[in-house]
């Protein structure tokens, strides 16, 4: 199994976690205890992204760890936490962030992967955009189909092709107006420039 950290952390891409592979092709390899089996892969995602943080002490891992948990609303026991450290194996090409560890080292690097993390979080929540389209007809009937697509007759069958509202990951909600990641704000202001402009009402 891999995961592409990346995906969780921009910061982090490039990297790459493999779990219980033969080989050890990745920037970190993980081989979970026997025991786990019978846990499920998400359980088993998280636990390998618990003990790639402890091992590296890197806060941007910790970080990648919490928004997986968050994602994909896992949890593991603190016991079973505490055995995989104690019978897994990890391998990384990558060195320790930190190289004197500290009574309280975990915990720092812990926090600030936290704090990191609700940062990269903050860009899933949605916010309310109102468009203001332009009054010619022609160019705001343009920009419609731009933002939400349009309905196309194939053989008697009708179809909705989704517009790039849909493609970002957002909604209408009345027209003009739309509920929209905020992460995909950029995208969508970049495709409208000069088209119109849109006002963030709400997060």
């Amino acid at each position: 199994m891999r995961v592409d950290l990346g995906v969780l952390v921009p910061a982090l891409e490039g990297w790459t976690l493999c779990i219980d592979e033969p080989k050890c092709e990745c920037a970190i390899c993980v081989q979970l205890p026997k025991w786990v089996e019978d846990l499920g892969e998400r359980e088993k995602v998280y636990l390998a992204l618990y003990l790639a943080s402890k091992h590296l002490l890197d806060y941007r891992l910790t970080a990648a760890m919490h928004i997986y948990m968050v994602r994909n609303r896992v949890a593991v026991r603190p016991v079973i936490l505490v055995r995989t450290l104690r019978d897994a194996r990890i391998v990384s090409k990558i060195p320790r962030a930190v190289e004197e560890e500290g009574p309280y080292m975990w915990e720092a690097v812990l926090y600030k992967g936290i704090v990191y993390a609700q940062q990269v979080l903050s860009l899933d929540k949605r916010a309310v955009i109102k468009v203001e389209p332009p009054k010619d007809k022609l160019e705001r009937e343009r920009l419609r189909v731009l933002l939400e697509g349009k309905r196309i007759t194939v053989k008697g069958r009708t179809y909705h092709v989704g517009g790039l509202v849909k493609s970002l990951g957002g909604q209408r909600v009345a027209p003009w107006i739309y509920l929209m990641p905020r992460k995909s704000l950029p995208k969508l202001l970049a495709s409208i420039r000069g088209k119109a402009r849109f006002i963030m009402v709400t997060t």
